[in-house]
């Protein structure tokens, strides 16, 4: 599974512009400022891992921030929409759906948003593309 492993931030492109069009809490946009300057410095600055088992059918992902394990989503149901919370934290219906052994697409709806992010492997990149409320973003990651 091409997804599997741990990915290690190394560029950001339009996140600012995303956020706000997505009405992110200022908080959330002030914290990832600071993780994407500090990325582009310190590999190790912004880690996430996904684990993909195609046989549950779900996906485990852990964020790390300077080291320290700062998010875990325990093992979430693969094709099904359920009540969960967005990348910044708000209440959400959320789907993750398994396009490919390389591709994984997450859809998120909840109050004055709508989002689809699609986290997609080539060689040793991960990019991950963000799109919601007219505006994008796009992440890249190298495997760590």
């Amino acid at each position: 599974m091409a997804l599997n492993g741990k990915w290690s931030l190394f560029d950001v492109q339009n996140a600012a512009a995303y956020f706000d069009a997505i009405k992110s809490p200022e908080e959330y946009k002030e914290k990832l400022r600071k993780v994407g300057e500090a990325s582009k410095v310190d590999r190790n600055a912004y880690v996430e891992e996904l684990n993909v088992d195609k046989a549950a059918g779900t996906l485990h992902r852990s964020v790390y921030i300077n080291g320290e394990k700062v998010k875990e989503s325990g093992e979430i149901k693969l094709g099904i929409e359920i009540d969960g919370k967005s990348a910044d934290g708000r209440p959400a219906k959320v789907k993750l759906v398994l396009e490919s052994d390389s591709k994984l697409v997450r859809h998120e709806t909840g109050s004055g948003f709508s989002t689809v992010t699609t986290f997609e492997v080539s060689g040793d990149t991960l990019t991950v593309s963000n799109t919601g409320n007219g505006a994008s973003c796009v992440s890249k990651y190298k495997r760590v």
